[in-house]
């Protein structure tokens, strides 16, 4: 080979070196601008992954801080002693708290996603949640008588307010009410309390002023009674005369008694030992009746040791003995019972047990013409009365007497199949 030949060839490689070299300095620049990007990458990876698992960090926070705030306005709503009922924009409900189910006797599972209508029902044209979402008005503190869900009546005492979202939208509306019958019952015994203190100023100046011409008109009709011969037919009017101003003096002192201030004094007595002997006394003066009255007894002859007032008790089974005589027109009977029973759930405190206390209840049953469902709750209001004799004074002292006895009275009675009286007591030793 020539020599000039073998410097060209030489050249080439020298070219083809410095190409090479070239291209590798090239590729040595790209991986390290490779290598560069790639740590730049990974420290954004990382960067990003930080902030991701902070902000999942914080997520769970605010979750679960919401769902602190959840769970303690739901134990808010659940604690509260008046009931609460949420319903959307279409009147649906979508809460229903604890104190409404008890309240009203509906269960939420089974109210909420109803209309508010199919749950709260009430004859009375007054304003509600519905009224509230409509016309966009609120109420505060007003009365309503409401349906349970046995279909009892029941007086509360409500509110209503709308309910917005964060922008001021309404989203539905709320309404919040209380159960006040108990709070009615007093009111009512309030009143009561004060016409019986108006009746025992008025019952004084009756003593005085009618005692005293029904004692000169007793004894001039005594006088024209010995005076009459027994065959005279005035005799019976002069007899009438008499027995009119007995029966007057019986009602003054019956009302003297009703006003007073009851006070008893226990004795240590067997309670079936007593009514036996209060029934066997009024058994015997039924025989002057024309038709026949049976009395049938249920206590037995087993003691029942208890202090009570004696007296007043008696006063109390002899009352309650003869409205059940009065109330058959013919032959019946009449049933006395007595027994013990356990204290009831809604005798206790929160902190006793059941059957702590023992009670003796005495029953008073008869066969009579019974008592209409439209009087039955005013039989113990003093001075109601359905017999045209009666002072109406007679059930409100058995009330009277039983209360200070810090028992009951229950009556049970259909017209036409008879009535029937219970009353209970605490069994103890000492008033």
């Amino acid at each position: 080979m020539s020599r000039e030949k073998k410097d060209q060839n030489k050249e080439v490689r020298e070219e083809q070196f410095a190409d090479f070299a070239n291209s590798f300095a090239s590729f040595s620049t790209v991986t390290a601008k490779l290598h560069q990007a790639y740590k730049d990458l990974q420290e954004k990876f990382e960067y990003l992954n930080r902030r991701l698992e902070a902000t999942n960090k914080e997520l769970r926070q605010s979750l679960a801080e919401k769902d602190r705030i959840s769970s303690y306005l739901n134990n808010i709503l659940e604690s509260i002693n008046s009931g609460m009922i949420v319903i959307d924009l279409t009147g649906k409900i979508t809460l229903f708290n604890r104190p409404a189910e008890e309240i009203t006797g509906h269960k939420a599972e089974e109210v909420v996603g109803k209309h508010y209508n199919e749950v709260m029902k009430s004859t009375e044209d007054k304003p509600n949640c519905l009224s509230a979402l409509s016309l966009e008005t609120i109420c505060s503190n007003e009365e309503k008588l409401i349906y349970t869900a046995a279909g009892d009546p029941l007086p509360t005492s409500f509110s209503t307010s709308l309910l917005r979202d964060s922008e001021g939208n309404i989203i539905g509306a709320v309404e919040v009410f209380a159960d006040i019958s108990e709070i009615k019952r007093l009111e009512e015994e309030v009143e009561q309390v004060s016409a019986l203190a108006a009746v025992g100023e008025m019952a004084a100046t009756i003593a005085h002023e009618v005692r005293n011409p029904l004692g000169g008109i007793a004894g001039f009709a005594a006088l024209l009674e010995r005076d009459l011969p027994e065959a005279d037919p005035r005799r019976r009017l002069v007899e009438k005369i008499i027995q009119g101003v007995d029966h007057l003096n019986d009602t003054v002192a019956e009302l003297l008694d009703f006003t007073k201030r009851i006070r008893v004094n226990p004795r240590r007595t067997d309670f079936v030992k007593f009514v036996e002997e209060t029934v066997g006394a009024f058994e015997a003066g039924l025989k002057t009746r024309e038709f026949v009255v049976t009395i049938r007894r249920g206590y037995g002859d087993t003691p029942l040791v208890t202090d009570f007032d004696p007296e007043l008790f008696k006063r109390l089974l002899l009352n309650l003995l003869t409205n059940a005589a009065q109330a058959i027109p013919e032959a019946g009977s009449i049933e006395v019972n007595v027994r013990t029973a356990p204290e009831r759930a809604s005798e206790l405190t929160a902190d006793q047990k059941t059957g702590e206390k023992e009670f003796i209840e005495l029953e008073v049953r008869d066969s009579g013409v019974g008592i209409s469902p439209n009087i039955r709750d005013k039989i113990f209001t003093p001075f109601f009365s359905t017999r045209e004799s009666g002072t109406g004074l007679g059930l409100a002292m058995v009330k009277k007497i039983i209360e200070v006895h810090d028992g009951d009275i229950e009556v049970e009675s259909q017209p036409q199949r008879g009535s029937k009286f219970v009353v209970r007591f605490p069994k103890r030793e000492t008033l």
